[in-house]
């Protein structure tokens, strides 16, 4: 981005300082947005890639690299950030970890926000004409260049630049959106409008394509899904088990599309649904009967699948529009799910209320997230039983058994695995929050994803404990999280007898076929090869 240069008096500095904060003000709204959106159309793990750009712009050394430039060099600030941000982007470029090409983008992606809203120009890929089918051709797309697209008339994107593991490149997988990169197509030569064809599957980019390829294309098209439905069915046909014990591959999602793309993909159940997009994409508290309609009309689509119901898991870096809470130094160490709801016990006690009144009519159950010690599984089944009674006088019907379980996110937790089983009547291990407090590593930290990254293996071990005394007590452990769904950790997982595994929809299919491979369902799926 080209930017106007201006040398500032003394009294000017402070004006542009002014400018900095309402610029970083308006990109922390927009990114909010972007996650809410990403959050309804994909899910809230995928959102927080932007939460993640939150947070680089609350970076405290960043910001004062930014003012320190301001007062020192009396420059536009325009000036001042295109300079900070280029300084970080060399400097991660320049250290010795995989996950550097991603980290970069990030910053990039930032600091294109924050020029944008100080010159007041807008993201040249929201002004697209959202009437027509288009297939993106870009040198390089940030994570916010995919997110912002209209995915209704998005059929393709192509890159020079990025990855298949690129933070835009799994945005747009998620979308169901093919996506290709590394490409020697000279794109500056292409002209808007020309027919492409873009062949996701095997990488390919047919510019301008002759009649035969037009027409074949779409019959290769039907071909390939009918090859892919085939698959599904054959899996969906399969009781997977090792063992004589039935093995589950469950879902997880935040939304009636998401359930929807949970059922295509052949989910034995709903392993995990979040339920914060319900809050944060509404501008007040929202009403208990509005919840439970919505809640409703979502689980309408299950049948009679069983759905884990987590309570709203917030606090951190996922904030409330209508919630004031105030912001901590750390975050991750404050108050985040069952911490903050027992703080604002009105919120604990209308979510409990409506997931009683599901009960009646669903197949549910209810996880607790962020447990650390046993008294919380105690304080909640309080509130728990409470509500229990608000419905009994009121005459309004509930499963009297509907199970509690607990959310197995940090170390203390891991240690208190007998006390935490005589109150919760199951355990869901979230691997995420889990491996960042083990390894004292936050995921979205440069300097420290290699430490993340160690934590993966001495988690699995850790949980062989958890998931033994949590069959000896006869009750149910599943695990979720980005290590659920990780190919390389699934026969880990079924070594040390684990047999409940909720994952990404996109996932399913491809865990239960790893699944299959590692067990004594091969010669199954064989026998049903040609039906």
């Amino acid at each position: 981005m080209k930017l106007r240069k201006k040398k500032l008096t003394k009294k000017q500095v402070e004006e542009e300082l002014e400018r900095l904060q309402r610029a970083i003000d308006k990109v922390h709204r927009d990114l909010e947005k972007l996650k809410s959106k990403v959050a309804n159309e994909i899910d809230t793990e995928h959102a927080e890639i932007f939460g993640a750009h939150q947070l680089i712009l609350k970076d405290e050394e960043l910001l004062k690299d930014i003012k320190n430039g301001l007062k020192n060099k009396r420059l536009n600030v325009e000036q001042i950030v295109q300079e900070v941000f280029g300084k970080w982007e060399k400097k991660i470029k320049g250290q010795d970890i995989s996950a550097i090409p991603e980290r970069a983008n990030d910053v990039i992606d930032v600091g294109r926000r924050l020029l944008r809203a100080l010159v007041g120009s807008v993201n040249q890929h929201s002004v697209l004409d959202r009437s027509k089918d288009s297939v993106i051709f870009a040198h390089r797309l940030l994570p916010s260049d995919t997110a912002s697209f209209n995915i209704k008339n998005v059929k393709a994107i192509v890159t020079v630049e990025g990855t298949q593991n690129s933070h835009s490149a799994i945005l747009a997988k998620a979308l169901d959106i093919p996506f290709v990169s590394k490409i020697n197509v000279p794109i500056d030569s292409l002209s808007r409008g020309a027919r492409v064809i873009v062949d996701g599957d095997k990488g390919l980019i047919i510019v301008n394509p002759t009649q035969a390829e037009l027409e074949s294309y779409p019959l290769l098209i039907q071909k390939r899904l009918s090859k892919r439905l085939k698959v599904l069915k054959r899996i969906e046909n399969i009781n997977l088990k090792t063992n004589g014990e039935l093995i589950k591959v469950s879902a997880n999602v935040s939304s009636l599309s998401d359930i929807k793309m949970a059922i295509d993909c052949g989910a034995d159940d709903i392993g995990l649904y979040r339920t914060e997009p319900l809050y944060m994409n509404s501008q007040n508290f929202p009403a208990e009967e509005n919840l439970y309609l919505q809640l409703v009309a979502a689980l309408n689509c299950v049948g009679d699948q069983e759905v884990n119901l987590r309570l709203l898991d917030i606090g951190g870096d996922k904030t409330l529009p209508f919630l004031d809470i105030v912001e901590i130094k750390d975050p991750a160490l404050g108050l985040t799910g069952i911490r903050l709801l027992l703080k604002y016990p009105s919120l604990l006690e209308m979510q409990l209320r409506v997931f009683l009144r599901l009960s009646a009519k669903f197949n549910v159950k209810v996880s607790v997230p962020m447990v650390t010690l046993p008294k919380d599984m105690i304080e909640v089944r309080r509130y728990f039983s409470q509500e229990k009674d608000k419905l009994r006088k009121e005459k309004i019907p509930f499963n009297e058994g509907l199970f509690l379980g607990a959310m197995i996110e940090t170390p203390a937790a891991l240690m208190s695995i007998d006390e935490l089983l005589e109150h919760s009547d199951f355990l869901s291990i979230g691997t995420n929050d889990l491996v960042q407090y083990i390894m004292a590593a936050g995921r979205e930290k440069i300097e420290v994803s290699e430490y993340y990254k160690a934590g993966n293996l001495l988690v699995v071990n850790a949980l062989k404990d958890v998931i033994r005394k949590t069959k000896e007590a006869g009750k149910e452990c599943s695990i979720c999280g980005e290590l659920a769904g990780n190919l390389k950790f699934t026969k880990s997982f079924l070594d040390i007898g684990l047999r409940n595994f909720s994952v990404h929809s996109s996932m399913i299919p491809y865990i239960k076929y790893k699944i299959i491979r590692l067990t004594d369902n091969r010669a199954e799926l064989l026998s049903v090869k040609d039906k």
